[in-house]
């Protein structure tokens, strides 16, 4: 049964991350909205969680049409698996979610950057990152350094708004849902 509870959430969470990539990428929002659901299992089920609403979620936005959520599902899976580490079971205040969502998007970031640099010279779904990018690189700085700037600042108010939503919904879960693995 409790595997069965942990398929439901992870699929729950695929859902939620699907559902705000699609509304970011319609309404054209300089956010992502494609991580509520990894930092809700990763919260709630941990770092395996985290990194399995990432990569499914990645998997099936692609076949759903935005192919770049594929190649940029491993970053997810790196800030589903810290957010685990750093969010699951643990007491978050404001202050620690500021710098939790810090280390969560760091080396996502890094490596969404390198992706985008290498595979894709800086293009990736969001039409206003690209732009940025692509500004950017043409000015002062490097094609990497651009991807990394412009990524880094969109991935961490992204997240924050991700870890804030679901530190107010967990607070409201009935207790057996928070600990079920």
């Amino acid at each position: 049964m409790k595997n069965t509870k942990k398929l439901i959430l992870i699929a729950l969470a695929v859902a939620i991350n699907i559902a705000g990539s699609k509304l970011a990428l319609f309404f054209s929002i300089p956010l992502f909205l494609d991580s509520i659901g990894t930092m809700l299992a990763a919260t709630i089920l941990g770092p395996v969680g985290g990194a399995g609403a990432a990569l499914v979620g990645g998997l099936i936005s692609g076949a759903l049409g935005d192919v770049y959520a594929i190649y940029f599902a491993p970053s997810s899976m790196i800030m589903g698996i810290i957010a685990g580490f750093l969010l699951h079971n643990k007491k978050t205040t404001i202050f620690s979610m500021t710098w939790k969502t810090f280390l969560i998007v760091l080396p996502g970031s890094a490596l969404t950057a390198i992706i985008s640099t290498i595979l894709f010279s800086g293009v990736t779904s969001s039409v206003w990152a690209t732009v940025s990018i692509a500004a950017l690189s043409h000015s002062i700085l490097s094609l990497f350094a651009s991807s990394f700037l412009i990524q880094i600042v969109t991935d961490y108010f992204d997240k924050l708004l991700a870890v804030f939503l679901v530190h107010t919904a967990y607070k409201h879960l009935p207790e057996d849902l928070k600990h079920f693995n």
